[in-house]
């Protein structure tokens, strides 16, 4: 029920997010003419110059050239003083003040339709770039609260959902009423700088489920309350009147300046504090992080509506990174479920399609005609029929195409783990144990410890920078593997322990051991991807496959040994 609450929830605000700001950016919509010039798009009107053309609306409405505008509805100044590009006409009053030698003068005036607002993103490449970029982001933030709901998951969704490209948005969705328009913009508003205050706390908590501890805890709730003060500003503003300008002025732009440097700096700070393992897993979110903060920061400052969508655009590389991060370098582990998430978007785009498709063909073609009812029972239950095997097909084929390498890698060493069952000397095994492992699934470390008296000494390893340790049967890496009988992530033993396993230079990352009826002969020891990544679960499944198929080998070849034995004394001297 979680998982669905948050599916609903993610998926509801992320379409609600792509509605409200997405059909703007194509423009194309009749502006609203009113004859008030400010000069250019963005000016605020404390530094207005204002000129009326003679018969326009404003003029009308007794507006004169010189007059300064007070007292507008958000809706209104976003009509009079545009953001980012011509504001869509509507036939609702606009109302507010001059002040004119010094006397405030109301009025009202209604604007006419103008001209098509025209498209300033540089051309209809850049706005599908920039909506594709926009997409990306609310998938990767809503499959990873779906998959993972926590703090950190969460903070990055606010994240994605805010860097929407709002400023389109408040020009075109001035058609609707005074109230309707504060409900839209206020979301939009946000992305200004909470969208920037959003990174910085996730970058905070990253790569922790909940709330961490020590200075990150404080630098948490100061960035939470500051950044929850100047949310509490602006909505006073969206509520009321506008004299100076949005709160998206110096006092905002400081703030974006002061938070961006704060996400890089947090961001650089704690990877180098990292150790070389979790450096190379968490380089590509730290390089996803930066750019993606830059790219925000500058969509945000005001400049050329080219350069703004460019930035924008740029963005698109801090989830792109994050979701490779992800699938690739396993900094979750959350492959399965994105696979399955995967197959159920496409099965479930396909079915919404073809139905719809169907219904719209039935509707124009077949009106009025009972077959049409026919026609689209007749899909819905074909495409029940078909609903299991396109799972099946699609999610191999997704997983195929995702982990080509590594599934050749497993089959290679399962089809190895087959073979060790006709092997005649150890020594082969432990090259299979060994060596194969260590090769095909590209490891730091590989190593295999075999009983000997009253200690564990290597046998044969790959990997290690000097000398190998050896293990009393007192030690604790022992007494876990004979008494659990199956694997032992190290990470959970104590800090002494993992270094005095990890002296050669190379911690490894699971011990899986070799048993001989109730006696442990042996165990093997793995370390992660050498590029720092962990061992995902197929991983050791097939590694624990390995090592369980070589402790039958090895009773194998001691009994071929001993019978051979046997043979050789019976025989006649």
């Amino acid at each position: 029920m979680p998982r669905a609450f948050n599916a609903i929830i993610t998926v509801g605000v992320s379409l609600a997010f792509f509605w409200i700001v997405v059909p703007s950016m194509f423009a194309g919509y009749p502006s609203a003419y009113t004859g008030l010039h400010a000069g250019d798009v963005g000016t605020t009107p404390s530094t207005a110059h204002i000129t009326i053309d003679p018969g326009s609306p404003a003029a009308k409405a007794g507006l004169r050239d010189g007059d300064t505008i007070r007292c507008l509805h958000i809706r209104d100044y976003q009509i009079l003083f545009p953001s980012f590009q011509l504001p869509r006409y509507t036939t609702s009053p606009i109302r507010g003040c001059v002040v004119r030698n010094g006397i405030e003068v109301p009025f009202e005036l209604v604007a006419r339709p103008g001209p098509p607002a025209q498209d300033i993103y540089g051309g209809l490449g850049f706005v599908l770039l920039r909506v594709l970029a926009y997409v990306v982001f609310l998938f990767v933030g809503s499959a990873l609260v779906i998959l993972r709901p926590s703090l950190m998951t969460w903070l990055l969704f606010v994240f994605c959902v805010l860097t929407s490209p709002a400023a389109a948005a408040n020009d075109g969705l001035t058609s609707l009423s005074p109230l309707g328009y504060v409900l839209t913009s206020i979301p939009t508003q946000l992305g200004w700088f909470g969208s920037t205050a959003a990174l910085l706390l996730f970058t905070l908590v990253f790569p922790d489920s909940s709330l961490p501890r020590g200075w990150r805890r404080s630098a948490f709730w100061l960035v939470f309350v500051v950044s929850l003060v100047a949310i509490t500003l602006e909505m006073q503003q969206n509520l009321g009147t506008v004299t100076t300008g949005f709160f998206v002025g110096p006092l905002t732009a400081n703030i974006n300046l002061i938070t961006a440097i704060a996400v890089i700096g947090v961001t650089l700070g704690r990877l180098a504090g990292m150790r070389p393992a979790d450096r190379a897993r968490f380089g590509w979110v730290a390089f996803g992080i930066v750019v993606g903060v830059v790219a925000n920061y500058l969509r945000l400052l005001p400049s050329t509506a080219l350069f703004t969508s460019f930035a924008g655009t740029l963005t698109v590389v801090m989830p792109i990174t994050l979701m490779y991060a992800i699938l690739r370098r396993h900094v979750f582990d959350v492959r399965f479920a994105i696979s399955r998430t995967v197959v159920y978007g496409v099965v479930t785009t396909v079915i919404i399609g073809v139905i719809a498709a169907v219904d719209f063909l039935t509707s124009e073609y077949l009106h009025g005609l009972r077959i049409a009812l026919a026609i689209d029972a007749l899909v819905t239950i074909a495409l029940g029929v078909a609903l299991h095997r396109m799972y099946g097909a699609i999610e191999n084929a997704v997983d195929f195409l995702i982990y080509r390498r590594k599934h050749e890698a497993e089959n290679y060493l399962k089809r190895l783990a087959h073979t060790l069952l006709r092997a005649e000397r150890e020594e082969t095994v432990d090259r299979a144990v060994v060596d194969d492992p260590y090769e095909r699934l590209d490891l730091a470390m590989s190593a295999l410890l075999r009983a000997d008296a009253d200690r564990y000494s290597i046998v044969s390893g790959q990997g290690w920078n000097g000398a190998a340790p050896s293990f009393e049967r007192e030690h604790d890496v022992v007494r876990f593997l004979a008494t659990e009988r199956r694997r032992l992530e190290l990470r959970d033993l104590r800090e002494r322990v993992k270094a005095e396993i990890a002296v050669p230079g190379v911690m490894p990352a699971i011990a899986v051991p070799i048993f001989d009826g109730d006696d442990l002969r042996g165990f093997a020891l793995y370390g992660f991807h050498r590029d720092g990544t962990k061992l995902d679960p197929d991983e050791v499944d097939v590694l624990e496959t390995l090592c369980q198929t070589a402790a039958q080998a090895y009773v194998r070849i001691e009994n071929l040994r001993m019978r051979q034995l046997l043979r050789l004394s019976e025989a006649p001297s």
